[in-house]
């Protein structure tokens, strides 16, 4: 009497019952996540043919991953930032009205607590830090009305390419500072024009970007979050207009409504604000906020362990 085999396990077998697997999980949120990674992961394989050497590489890569994560460095962020990951789930996540500022990701070099600084202080508290900026504008909401009291909360690299948390010896609270909106809505303050920097590329990360023949680099920004009652809080950029790397930034964080002109100005120009000698540049820059569901604020910015 002939002996009946089973059927050849297929892929799509073992697709099923690893999706199955999570059938009796008993949040129904954690339950849809975990089906629909299985299946796109396995998919991706298996569109791929995915070769036992390549996935015995891709467990070496997120180990070394782990590796060279620590409180101050966070490169799984980092492959989130530069596969685009960041930005599409800060798009899904701020579905905004016309007209409101757009947001982008908040980057690996935030630091919270910032002082509070006067209108129109300088955020330099080292000399040489870059050519003085004068960035000013207003706070509005969708209306156009003024935002009185709305925070910004503003930080960036200097002509170094550095940010001060970067560097051991610089001042803390050297390129980063919080200015209260004024009545009226308007904000001024002192910045540096920025410039173009690399993201840390001595990890896993920058391994990826040499092998594929991508550049780490991100184009000239100043970062911003702006937070007021009743509005909600955006995570912003202002990006320099005439920068290299806007059509190619690493992270994907561009967005054509945030290019701003930062205008050349000479030292005897008769608008020159005090404080500032030399050659300098200003910019103009208005923050339209959406309304909140609530009275709070929009909430606070969490940060991940990005720093580095």
């Amino acid at each position: 009497m002939a002996t009946t085999r089973p059927a050849k396990t297929t892929p799509a077998d073992i697709t099923a019952a690893a999706a199955a697997s999570f059938e009796a999980c008993s949040d129904s949120r954690l339950r849809e996540l975990m089906q629909s990674l299985v299946r796109h992961l396995h998919a991706f394989a298996v569109e791929v043919s995915l070769s036992e050497e390549e996935w015995r590489e891709m467990i070496a890569i997120l180990t070394a991953t782990g590796d060279i994560t620590d409180e101050r460095r966070q490169e799984f962020i980092l492959w989130s930032d530069a596969l685009g990951l960041s930005m599409l789930v800060d798009a899904l996540a701020h579905e905004l009205p016309a007209g409101a500022t757009e947001s982008t990701v908040l980057g690996p070099f935030y630091v919270p607590g910032s002082p509070l600084r006067e209108y129109g202080e300088s955020m330099a508290v080292e000399s040489g830090a870059g050519i003085p900026a004068w960035v000013c504008g207003r706070v509005l909401d969708v209306s156009g009305a003024p935002i009185a009291g709305a925070e910004l909360d503003v930080w960036q690299n200097g002509a170094d390419m550095l940010y001060a948390v970067q560097r051991p010896e610089a001042e803390e609270d050297h390129l980063r500072g919080r200015y209260l909106a004024r009545e009226d809505g308007s904000y001024a303050f002192i910045a540096v024009r920025p410039v173009p920097y690399p993201i840390p590329d001595d990890g896993p990360v920058g391994r990826m970007l040499e092998a594929t023949g991508r550049h780490p680099w991100r184009p000239a920004h100043i970062h911003m979050i702006v937070r007021a009652r009743g509005y909600e809080t955006v995570t912003t950029h202002v990006f320099d207009a005439a920068s290299d790397y806007l059509d190619s930034d690493t992270v994907f964080a561009v967005k054509p409504s945030l290019l701003r002109t930062f205008r050349e100005r000479s030292p005897d120009d008769p608008e020159r604000p005090a404080g500032i000698d030399g050659p300098w540049v200003s910019l103009e820059n208005d923050i339209v906020l959406a309304p909140s569901e609530t009275d709070e604020d929009g909430g606070a910015v969490v940060d991940p362990g990005r720093t580095a």
